[in-house]
């Protein structure tokens, strides 16, 4: 299929990674030829072809899309969401166009979701496989790593909330409390990475909450503090790579990061495709399960459900595995306070979190303590251990 020059030289302006501009510059190079243009870069035939699609949906929400007469790109922060064309009656030319736009924010998932999946379309972004443990494992142990809240991006200013908060601290403190917990742990074959949601503490670059638009403390620029969050999991995924066989991943999506939690999944899944010993939860559903042996675990942010309705959520949800196992525990965050309770059949956790303070919740009068653990459980046996991190240890 050819491309016309000139739509390439339109849709230049649209690439937003350097693949999109590297298969532009290979179809103009081959006089618009995408064919010919993957052939030189050792592709499939329709590599580029598809790679270009994809760019011009995304042009087309911009405004820019001259096979359809709609050349008028709309402002930053906003989307086309119709197009009017008044056409000579006699030639059957476009004589005026109205373009109506409106807030991009309704559409924030979908076109991160598209930029992710360009982005992983590379081969030099996916993570080489990496080799198992060499170690003798216990195939009856697996170790959960539950993460509470960990607000990455949040910003907290020490004088006014009794403790510093950023960016940088909020890695180092995750990725350093997963490495102690990580080498104190047993030689389990199997561990669980259980982000309990709020991952990010905002889900997009207005610094305000999705659904209630209040205020946030931010500390830095919001593509940033996507690139930094990806990264901090990533050290911890490979943590848990080194000791155990197998690592199951959930990122439970919370009330602070509806979109990006979701974002941060496909990212993740997508760089890790060629380990086939990692495995991601991918479901975009509130709650999430993970049976093992005897034991059933539910996951849930908890901003949606009193923790009072987990237990008969769970034996609703999952009334299979309710009934083939023994051990039934919930974990949650959401609070950032540590509450332990039983329901008939399940005990309910929330864990608090390794992040500080910010200026609301200083002021509101919240004093929970911040810590993570690691909990071994047993297939046979359920929870037979924890080992505890806390956040005066990572100073």
């Amino acid at each position: 299929m050819n491309i016309s020059l000139q739509d390439l030289a339109g849709l230049k302006r649209y690439a937003t990674t350097n693949l999109q501009l590297q298969y532009i510059k290979a179809v103009e190079e081959h006089g618009g030829n995408a064919a010919a243009a993957s052939k030189s870069l050792g592709l499939h035939k329709d590599s580029v072809l598809k790679c270009l699609k994809r760019l011009k949906k995304s042009a087309a929400r911009r405004g820019y899309a001259p096979e359809f007469d709609l050349n008028h790109p709309s402002p930053e922060g906003y989307n086309v969401t119709g197009v009017s064309t008044l056409y000579d009656a006699e030639s059957g030319k476009p004589k005026i166009q109205w373009v109506k736009t409106a807030s991009e924010k309704d559409k924030v998932l979908e076109m991160a979701m598209e930029h992710v999946t360009e982005v992983f379309s590379d081969p030099s972004m996916k993570v080489s496989r990496i080799a198992a443990p060499s170690k003798k494992l216990d195939k009856d142990l697996m170790i959960a790593y539950p993460m509470g809240d960990p607000h990455m991006g949040m910003f907290s200013w020490g004088e006014e909330t009794g403790a510093d908060f950023d960016l940088k601290i909020a890695e180092n403190n995750l990725v350093e409390a997963t490495r102690r917990l990580i080498d104190c742990g047993p030689n389990a074959e199997t561990g669980i990475i259980v982000n309990v949601g709020d991952f990010y503490h905002s889900d997009n670059q207005s610094n305000r909450t999705t659904r209630s638009g209040n205020v946030l403390d931010v500390d830095n620029r919001w593509a940033k503090v996507l690139r930094v969050g990806v990264r901090a999991m990533r050290a911890c995924i490979e943590l848990a790579l080194q000791k155990h066989k197998t690592v199951y991943v959930i990122n439970e999506i919370g009330n602070h990061d509806d979109h990006t939690a979701q974002v941060l999944t496909l990212a993740l899944s997508m760089a890790y495709e060629n380990n086939p010993r990692i495995h991601f939860d991918t479901s975009p559903a509130k709650f999430h399960y993970h049976k093992f042996g005897s034991v059933l675990l539910g996951v849930t942010h908890g901003d949606t459900v009193k923790p009072e309705k987990l237990g008969e959520l769970m034996a609703t949800d999952r009334a299979v595995d309710w009934g083939a196992t023994k051990f039934r525990y919930w974990y949650t965050g959401h609070i950032h306070t540590r509450r332990v309770f039983e329901l008939p059949g399940c005990m309910v956790e929330s864990f608090r979190t390794l992040a500080a303070k910010d200026a609301w919740t200083a002021g509101a009068g919240y004093r929970s303590g911040r810590d993570m653990y690691a909990i071994v459980l047993h297939k046979e046996f359920g929870e037979i251990e924890r080992h505890r991190v806390d956040v005066a240890m990572l100073d």
